[in-house]
């Protein structure tokens, strides 16, 4: 005589996508679905597995939209290259143009790293850099410049 195993009992699940009631599934032999895989699925179909709607937009989209509202020249350093759309109150999904700051990758993850760090969210966009050199030299350095000689050690030929 054959065992008869007790069914193991499933709480209730719901799809993700349109809510209708997970249950679980027979193969082609008549067999059950195993109770880890039956915990495991999300969606009562393919089709709702592979919908668009699932659980709003993604990520990409509203970063895509994001980029729209880069500028011209990043915000913190001026460069014109490698823009990257920083979200000030670090909400991707907030695209107001006012929370999206232009700036480059790395200018991003030294402001994100400086929070992280810290412990603290960036809640002020990064200010300007200003460089700490000055734009020219001064005039007391002028006798210096007939002193500086070339160096003495030949350049590697490539």
């Amino acid at each position: 005589m054959r065992q008869q195993w007790k069914q193991k009992a499933s709480e209730t699940r719901y799809c993700e996508t349109c809510g209708s009631l997970l249950r679980r599934r027979r193969n082609k032999a008549g067999r059950l679905e195993g109770y880890r895989d039956f915990m495991r699925r999300r969606f009562c179909s393919l089709s709702c597995a592979n919908s668009r709607s699932k659980g709003g937009e993604s990520r990409n989209a509203y970063l895509y939209r994001a980029r729209k509202h880069l500028k011209e020249a990043r915000e913190a350093c001026g460069q014109t290259t490698e823009l990257h759309a920083h979200h000030v109150n670090e909400d991707w999904k907030d695209n107001r143009p006012e929370n999206i700051q232009t700036l480059c990758v790395f200018c991003h993850q030294f402001w994100h790293g400086i929070h992280r760090r810290l412990g603290v969210s960036a809640i002020k966009p990064m200010p300007k850099l200003v460089s700490c050199l000055p734009t020219g030299l001064p005039p007391e350095w002028d006798d210096c410049a007939a002193m500086v000689t070339p160096l003495s050690r030949k350049s590697r030929r490539k």
